[in-house]
């Protein structure tokens, strides 16, 4: 006989799975879980259009730069939209969008991920007529001569240097201040850079406000939206009516003359012959021995022009003035020269075995062969070519204010070594080594190690002629 069991009937309760209160704690839990989900990719996709942005904005710097290596001069602002630079001989504005059709590029190339147009500052003085090809001025890194060949500003003679950072340049802060105004620049450690000729900005996601209530926004975003020399890299931050995204994007006025006119460097050669040179000799001797007396003036109105057909074997002072010494073959040991106070010129065929000091004023030195004594330019501007190498034991020192050291002469190869310490000394100096390239200096550690104090170094031309280059 067979058994049966009676199964009790289910509960409505039981039928539907779930009780309401358990289906309202796991509804409760996905939405949480959603609002995290939706929250993080929220900031996932700003990060990512933050990156996005930037390289568009390292992109216009490029381009800004090849423009200028192309045409001679960077182009002025944007100001009416359509492109294209503003300037009537000077730049209509120092603040303004990108020139994008002149950079030979698209609109959207010149926008950030939010749509909002890329802020285009340029040294304020490039609006004044009078200081935009003013070579003394940062204005003339905007100075367009039309079919001018060559830039018409220059390594030395345009701001910055190290006397002066440049009228009209701007000041970037760094994070170390909540506020970028004069003030905080008084303190060094407030500011990441000082010489800024252009500057970059996007706005991005809040750009739309910043761009149309500039007064509305908070300190910082008000710093990069404002018309003043003031730029402001304060920390990001996404909290309420402290938010802050901006990107900015400096160009040195150094950077800018590296870039231009490192490819077009040349050496303005000097003569040992008083016919070619076109100079009247004050004085002309085979060689210049212990026994001769050389007769020098120290007066301004006054140069001496002294030709030494071989060697000077004896210690010579040329005083003051703007003096001119060619010795067609040695400076021997034991002879030093001081070419004194003024503009002097020295041009020495072979070797120079003897100490020299080029003493006060804007000098120019060229050396045929190798530097083997004691080299000490002393203050002024100075240039000096030595064509052959800086050989052990010597010394080569730059000392006060903006100097060109040239070292090497392209046609030959082996030209150019550097044996020794050299050193730029104070100011902003420039060393170009015209046998050595990139690579090869950032292989050589004691290469690096025997040059102090050049704050740019250019390197040997490629096949193009173009010149890399770095700063220290």
């Amino acid at each position: 006989m067979m058994r049966t069991t009676k199964r009790r009937p289910r509960s409505s309760t039981q039928e539907s799975g779930f009780t309401l209160v358990e289906l309202t704690i796991v509804m409760l839990i996905v939405g949480i879980a959603l609002v995290g989900l939706l929250t993080n990719t929220g900031t996932v996709r700003h990060v990512q259009k933050i990156k996005e942005t930037e390289t568009s904005l390292n992109k216009i710097k490029q381009e800004l730069l090849s423009y200028g290596r192309v045409h001679k001069f960077l182009p002025c602002p944007d100001s009416d939209h359509d492109g294209r630079e503003n300037r009537v001989g000077q730049c209509s504005v120092s603040v303004g969008t990108v020139p994008y059709l002149d950079l030979g590029i698209q609109r959207e190339e010149s926008l950030d991920e939010w749509g909002n147009p890329f802020r285009y500052a340029i040294n304020t003085d490039a609006t004044d007529s009078s200081l935009i090809c003013d070579k003394r001025s940062s204005a003339s890194f905007f100075c367009d001569q039309g079919a001018n060949i060559t830039p018409w500003f220059t390594l030395t003679d345009t701001p910055p240097t190290a006397a002066d950072r440049g009228s009209g340049n701007y000041y970037i802060c760094n994070a170390n201040t909540t506020t970028c105004n004069a003030a905080t620049v008084a303190n060094s450690a407030n500011i990441e850079l000082n010489t800024a000729s252009v500057v970059l900005v996007a706005y991005n996601q809040d750009g739309f406000a910043a761009l149309n209530n500039c007064a509305s926004q908070n300190a910082a975003s008000q710093e990069n939206c404002d018309i003043d020399l003031y730029y402001h890299r304060a920390v990001a931050s996404n909290q309420g009516d402290q938010f802050f995204d901006d990107i900015i994007i400096p160009i040195s006025g150094y950077e800018i003359k590296s870039y231009i006119l490192s490819q077009m460097l040349t050496w303005d050669s000097f003569s040992s012959s008083s016919t070619s040179s076109g100079l009247t000799p004050t004085y002309e001797d085979f060689d210049i021995t212990a026994d001769d007396t050389v007769p020098v003036s120290n007066e301004e109105a006054s140069p001496d022009v002294i030709l030494v057909n071989r060697n000077v074997e004896t210690d010579l002072n040329l005083g003051g003035g703007d003096d001119y010494l060619a010795i067609g073959h040695d400076l021997e040991t034991g002879a030093d020269i001081d070419t004194g106070y003024g503009n002097d010129q020295l041009y020495i065929v072979a070797e120079a075995r003897g100490n020299i000091d080029l003493s006060r004023g804007d000098d120019r030195f060229v050396l045929g062969t190798d530097l083997q004594a004691n080299l000490d330019a002393g203050w002024g501007n100075d240039k000096v070519w030595i064509q052959g190498n800086v050989l052990s034991g010597s010394n080569l020192n730059m000392n006060k204010d903006d100097d060109v050291v040239w070292l090497g002469d392209s046609a030959d190869s082996s030209s150019g070594q550097i044996n020794d310490d050299i050193d730029g000394g104070s100011g902003y100096d420039i060393l170009v080594l015209e046998n050595t390239t990139k690579s090869e200096w950032d292989s050589s550690i004691s290469l690096q190690n025997r040059v102090d104090n050049f704050e740019l170094v250019i390197f040997k031309a490629d096949e193009s002629g173009v010149r890399e280059y770095i700063e220290r």
